[in-house]
């Protein structure tokens, strides 16, 4: 009998503290909501000549970025990117095509989903495929278009895909690569 009294003065007290205090229990959690913005770098180049859809490639936050609670995530957190369609130049003035999105950061363990997108296409050459049909037309097969590449270094800006919740504190970014 003493036990249920203890329970239930247990119980009346961590509900008096939820009402008397509220947010209590948000006060050890930091909030990303969705659409936050990000500056993120490409931690590698990326060509259509040797990129495969479905390889992953390493970003990185340029910026630090203020939250409205006033945390600040600083930068150097990593995350991935992903090539989402990747096409080598070919024959016949066939241009190069590359399609990246980016995937998450990581702070700590955990993860913020993210979305941005980019393409890159490489140069045509019409005007050589043109002269080539007019004066060399056996020459026109072995003209070749030109790959494209995303170098090392590219700033892309991505929002945060979903509402994300840590626990505070955040841990610090990871060492520079």
């Amino acid at each position: 009998m003493k036990l249920q009294k203890i329970v239930a003065l247990a119980a009346a007290w961590s509900l008096a503290a939820g009402v008397v205090f509220p947010g209590a229990a948000d006060a050890a959690t930091v909030r990303i909501p969705e659409g936050t913005e990000f500056t993120v770098r490409l931690e590698e180049s990326i060509s259509s000549k040797h990129a495969q859809d479905g390889d992953r490639f390493t970003i990185s936050l340029d910026d630090d970025v203020k939250l409205a609670d006033g945390t600040v995530l600083r930068a150097g957190y990593r995350g991935v990117g992903e090539v989402v369609d990747a096409r080598k130049s070919g024959m016949l003035g066939k241009t190069g095509k590359l399609a990246i999105r980016l995937v998450y950061l990581k702070v700590g363990e955990e993860r913020i989903k993210l979305r941005a997108q980019r393409g890159s296409q490489g140069s045509h050459n019409t005007g050589v495929q043109v002269a080539s049909l007019l004066l060399l037309w056996p020459a026109l097969p072995f003209i070749k278009g030109k790959n494209t590449s995303i170098p090392k270094g590219t700033m892309m800006t991505a929002f945060a895909d979903v509402d994300t919740v840590f626990e505070a504190p955040l841990p610090p970014p990871p060492n520079e690569m």
